[in-house]
């Protein structure tokens, strides 16, 4: 064997493999070269049999062709033109067959034209199936049908078919035996297959010998007028009685009849006549088909169509080449036969996910491309939620298989896969959804893309290393960042210099790596090579008044994702802004994008990404200089928009967004003060002035709308309310409009989509949303849904305007106006106080959660009527849980303004707090309402409520405030008592006081809130509906677990024994076996309550009726194993009046208890004096043992 080069061999190891191969002479040529003039010097040897391995092929064993001998050759040595002929017989007994093999003989060049001409004699009998020569010597002159038209094929071809069907119709199985005497072949049977009595043979004779005495044109002649005379049916019967039998094939020739009946004995054993290749006539013709291999035949095999699906049973998923899911079978056709392919299910079309992995890794590069392309269109039907609940598609494994094709520098490869990677991990949806807000204040925030890490840490501290795939399982961006992809990206972007959808996917995956974490930011940004690389080629410093071509790539052009990439950026931080006006320059090139003088649309969309990356960094205080230096171009370009941008349905939405975001840019320095010139302040507010009046006008007179146009609007809007913060002016103007407006039939259109457009009110719930571990989305598409969009984010949808409107209403200040807009709100109000909402952790709902708060914050400063009170307070105290974790300032304004204010009990509501305070004496416990808020403030300002930067919002899933707020301050107590105290205990008299203080302000922090509930349980029991009442209970056990005595205190038992009993009259929806929400499980818990009134009940009543509730026959016999057997200390005490139970003490006494364990335990407890006399669990024991003693 030849050792072949290795990786790291240099030349001098070549050279030395070169000396070896020379000198080993038993190495044989692949080639060798045969002289056809050799001399007695020149020889050319062939490998002999001795020397030879090769194995000789099924072919050449069929044939006798074994390795034989060397093949016999005449030399010569004339150097005439024409060699010497000399004859040459060499009989089948002297010379073996010539051995067959692959080798390639290349003659010398020699004086001779002609080599050696040799005669050979060949005994054996070779049928080449010639047709006989006509009598005539020449072939039959034939008239063409004067019907026929010429079409793809020539008349003469299509005649000649014709013909040769005519000839071929109807003619009999050939006799085997041919007549050497007469040239003109017999073709008749060797019976007669219509008559079958005794004279059968002769008349068949006769027959036979008229036909031999005709020729072949008297025949058919002959056959003819016969068919013409028939009946056809008759003709069709006699076809059928001569059928080809056993006997009609014995009479061939010897050598077909061997052949073909092997052939046919071995279709009938194989079952292979299915196929259309098997099932031709001359098949037994064919050369080397004398022997069926059924395996090698398996592939062309027929479709079998007709297999249907199994319901019972899965089946795995196939794709076409686009990615899209394919049904089990479909019919073939021409437009569907390359999706059939002989893999392991022929019958089925399309290609498995494992077939697409295997062909990714594929040697032949057209089927990694069709392979990687197919890939990508499966990930973008799986990014919009149409494989939802139909296919589980392995993220993880696809990722794995792209990454290691983006490692290829070959273009046709690289650029589906930079497009699956995209596709994967960059949600177009999403981004859609995040870029129809700009232009609205809103669309200012970003979310926080960041998956949970604490599985990942969890994991770390177990095992010494994370694997590639585990983490790919729980974070796959995580996972991405780990193989390097950045650097991978920054090489294809400088050296490969792909083409601009390369470009574009390979930008558009830095996009959601930059939205994942202001960390994976900081990598981006730290990259200063690949910073520079897309600084330099894609925002050069340039005029974007050009026509979009994507040959501009690398043509000193800007592109609109790079772009969009740094204004994701420059949103993250501060110091990020900071680094790219430093570091990259960043500033040059936005204001030349934002000077240029732009037509197309490109262009317009390059600006608008300009003017919000410059409102980015002027949120941060950056640019300040290069903001000034833009007064004179920005007060032209408002001009412009006030003159010509409308707000119509059907003017320009582009041209509307780009009006929007300069008056973003506009409100920023607005708000910043940084104005300073009243020179352009003057014409600014002139302006804001005209345009204000002419589009709240223009929306005064809607017929129809969209929301794209809206945004212009909306930003209008967001500059009044800034100016009126800052000159703390009346504007009159804008007084008399929204009176008008707010009266107009284009309002109360936006108004009427009000209700469709909620995402608070939809039934969409979260299990709708296609959501993937280990991939963070925003949920922008319901698949299942007629819009396919969420509500909010509708194409009517008039949420955003009115976010902006109610803002600036609560700055005017208008009583009257503001009565104005909240009665086209109510209805809206209304259906969102009887209803639980949904979608609260959206990112999108965030819009109308603002709005919610907004229009409360509007009702409070509005002298609203009694009964608009009660759906006020009731949609204020929903907001509460509701609103996000970054709106604590907003949670504080209720708080202060409404939930604790007494102004917004109504009379009835008062009157029923009245009336429970008068009753045993409650009135001393209960404190005032504002000590209440006080308590509940202070428990929500220990919260860790940590708000990301300014802009980008890290937490924006989670709420500021649990569903079950108001048992908030019980449960803070109890986590903080189950906490194991790590510092030793501090003594002295410091310490007993801060001790003592810490006792009272428990007390009256525990105090407050029971009063709370109280309050709520009895005057708004509708709010805590959709609190699950085990949930409600359990927190009330936990006030006797996070104190030893507190439970003791008169008003706190009280208290205790009010919200209790309130509670035990929802007692049939009682669940213990089901997961508690914010507690681990109600056994631990149970458990945990069982050892504190062993420990400090002291044997009080409410404690015992609490624990006595799971103990009722209707619960689960585990809870009653667990008291009688674990914990029997607790009996002796355990007794309340029968007043206090939750259930009649029947409840405990029947069914009778079957539980032979729970009997015995029982019967213990009797006999070992556990029990007193008369207590509520000796008449439970005493029963049940006596009913089972009577069995």
């Amino acid at each position: 064997m030849i050792r072949r080069p290795k990786p790291g061999e240099d030349e001098e190891d070549i050279l030395r493999m070169q000396e070896e191969f020379l000198k080993d002479k038993n190495t044989l040529p692949s080639v060798q070269v045969v002289n056809l003039r050799k001399t007695e010097q020149q020889t050319a040897k062939r490998p002999s049999p001795s020397t030879s391995t090769r194995k000789p092929s099924k072919y050449a064993q069929s044939k006798g062709l074994t390795n034989a001998g060397k093949r016999p050759r005449t030399d010569t040595s004339s150097g005439s033109i024409v060699g010497e002929i000399v004859e040459k017989n060499v009989s089948e007994s002297q010379t073996k067959p010539e051995q067959d093999d692959d080798q390639v003989y290349y003659p010398k060049i020699i004086p001779s034209v002609l080599g050696s001409i040799v005669e050979k004699n060949c005994d054996d009998f070779v049928n080449l199936d010639f047709k006989p020569m006509p009598p005539t010597g020449f072939p039959l002159v034939t008239k063409r049908d004067p019907k026929l038209k010429c079409t793809e094929k020539s008349l003469t071809a299509i005649q000649n078919t014709k013909t040769n069907v005519q000839e071929s119709m109807d003619i009999d199985p050939l006799c085997s035996k041919f007549n050497m005497e007469n040239s003109k072949p017999i073709n008749v049977p060797l019976k007669s297959y219509i008559i079958s009595n005794n004279d059968a043979t002769v008349i068949h004779s006769e027959n036979v010998k008229v036909l031999k005495e005709m020729s072949e044109d008297e025949i058919l002649k002959e056959q003819q007028k016969l068919l013409s005379s028939l009946d056809p049916k008759l003709v069709n019967f006699i076809k059928s009685k001569r059928r080809p039998t056993k006997e009609h094939e014995s009479a061939t020739t010897e050598v077909k009849q061997e052949e073909k009946m092997d052939i046919e004995s071995s279709f009938e054993r194989d079952s292979l006549w299915e196929n259309d290749v098997l099932s031709h006539p001359q098949v037994n013709k064919w050369v080397n088909f004398e022997k069926l291999e059924k395996d090698k035949l398996e592939w062309m095999k027929g479709i079998d169509e007709n297999k249907k699906a199994d319901p019972d049973h899965p089946y795995e998923a196939r794709f076409d080449f686009t990615g899209y899911l394919l049904p089990y079978s479909m019919e073939y056709t021409d437009k569907t036969k390359t999706l059939f392919h002989h893999g392991e299910e022929p019958h089925r079309p399309g290609y498995t996910l494992m077939e697409l992995f295997e062909l990714s890794r594929s040697t032949i590069i057209q089927q990694r491309v069709t392979a990687l392309n197919t890939i990508a269109g499966i990930l973008e039907y799986h990014s919009t939620g149409i494989y939802k609940d139909i296919i589980d598609i392995p993220l993880s494994k696809m990722f794995f298989i792209i990454r290691i094709a983006m490692d290829e520098n070959k273009l046709i490869i690289l650029e589906p896969a930079l497009k699956a990677m995209r596709n994967l991990l960059f949600n177009r949806i999403d981004e859609a959804c995040l870029d129809a807000l700009i232009g609205f204040e809103e669309g200012n925030y970003q979310p926080c893309l960041e998956n949970d890490k604490s599985e990942i840490e969890e994991m770390e501290s177990t095992e010494s290393e994370l694997k590639d795939f585990h983490l790919a399982e729980i974070d796959l961006i995580a996972a991405v960042l780990r193989s390097d992809i950045i650097q991978r990206l920054y090489y294809i972007l400088e050296n490969v210099r792909p083409s601009f959808n390369c470009v574009q996917y390979s930008i558009q995956i830095l996009i959601r790596l930059a939205r994942d974490s202001i960390e994976t930011s900081n990598k981006i940004i730290e990259s200063d090579h690949l910073m520079k690389s897309i600084v330099t080629n894609f925002i050069p410093n340039t005029s974007i008044n050009f026509t979009f071509d994507p040959n501009i790539i690398y043509n000193g052009k800007p592109i609109l994702a790079a772009l969009k990439l740094v204004r994701i950026l420059s949103l993250q931080s501060r110091e990020i802004g900071e680094i790219l006006i430093s570091k990259y320059g960043l500033l040059k090139p936005i204001s030349e994008y934002i000077n240029s003088g732009v037509d197309g649309t490109y262009g317009l969309r390059l600006q608008i990404e300009a003017y919000n990356i410059a409102s980015n960094l002027l949120n941060y205080g950056l640019g300040v200089e290069n903001t000034q230096s833009l007064y004179p171009l920005i007060v032209n370009t408002l001009y412009k928009h006030v003159q010509g941008t409308d707000v119509f349905f059907g003017s320009s939405v582009l041209s509307a967004t780009h009006a929007a975001v300069v008056l973003q840019y506009v409100n920023i320095f607005l708000k910043c003060n940084m104005l300073n010139d009243d020179n352009y302040k003057h014409q600014i507010y002139l302006l804001l002035k005209d345009g204000v009046k002419k589009w709240l006008m223009q929306a005064a007179h809607f017929d129809n709308y969209t929301c794209g146009h809206l945004r212009l609007l909306c930003s209008a809007l967001d500059c009044c309310k800034t100016i009126k913060i800052n000159e703390k002016i009346t504007l009159k103007f804008l007084n008399d409009t929204l009176k008008v407006l707010s009266e107009s039939k284009g309002f109360q259109i936006i108004i009427d989509n009000l209700n469709s457009s909620s995402n608070l009110l939809s039934d969409i719930m979260e299990k709708d949303f296609n959501i993937s571990k280990n991939l963070v989305s925003l949920g922008g598409s319901i698949i299942d849904s007629t819009q396919k969009v969420l509500p909010v984010l509708g194409i009517s949808s008039p949420i955003p305007l009115l976010v902006s409107l109610f803002q600036l209403l609560n700055v005017v200040n208008d009583e009257d106006i503001g009565k104005l807009y909240l009665k086209k709100v109510l209805n809206y109000l209304d259906k969102f106080s009887k209803k639980n909402p949904n979608l609260n952790n959206n990112w999108f709902t965030r819009m109308e959660i603002e709005l919610m708060f907004n229009i409360i914050k509007l009702a409070i400063q509005s002298n609203v009527t009694e009964s608009c009170k009660d759906l006020i307070y009731s949609v204020a105290s929903k907001l509460c849980y509701i609103l996000r974790v970054d709106k604590k300032i907003e949670l504080e304004y209720l708080f202060h303004h409404i939930i604790f204010n007494k102004q917004w009990f109504t009379a009835e509501r008062l009157l029923n707090l009245v009336s429970i305070t008068k009753d045993d004496g409650l009135s001393k416990a209960l404190t005032t309402v504002e000590d209440i808020r006080i308590c509940y403030s202070k428990v929500v300002n220990t919260m860790q409520l940590n708000k990301g930067g300014n802009i980008i919002l890290k937490q924006w899933q989670e709420p500021v405030l649990p569903r079950d707020w108001i048992y908030l301050p019980i449960l803070s107590l109890y986590s903080k008592s189950q906490e194991i105290r790590t510092t030793p205990e501090v003594v002295g008299d410091h310490a007993n006081k801060l001790k003592e203080q810490q006792a009272i302000e428990k007390e009256l922090i525990i105090r407050c809130c029971l009063e709370w509930i109280l309050f709520n349980e009895i005057c708004f029991p509708d709010l805590l509906d959709d609190i699950d009442v085990t949930d409600r209970f359990c927190r009330i056990m936990c006030v006797y677990l996070s104190d030893n005595s507190l439970f003791l205190d008169d008003k706190i038992n009280l208290l205790l024994k009010k919200c209790v009993q309130i509670i035990f009259k929802k007692s049939n929806k009682f669940n213990f076996d089901k997961q508690l929400m914010g507690l681990n499980n109600f056994q631990d818990l149970y458990t945990q309550f069982l050892e504190q009134f062993q420990s400090v009940s002291y044997g009080d009543s409410i404690f015992a009726a609490c624990v006595l509730v799971p103990l009722a026959q209707r619960h689960n016999v585990k809870w009653r194993k667990l008291l009688w057997s674990e914990y029997a200390g607790c009996l002796r005490a355990l007794d309340c009046p029968e007043s206090y139970l939750c259930y009649e003490l029947n409840d405990y006494l029947y069914p009778e208890e079957t539980d032979e364990s729970l009997i015995k335990s029982y019967f213990r407890a009797l006999s070992s004096n556990l029990l007193r006399p008369g207590t509520i669990a000796y008449k439970i024991a005493q029963h049940h043992v006596n009913n089972f003693k009577k069995k």
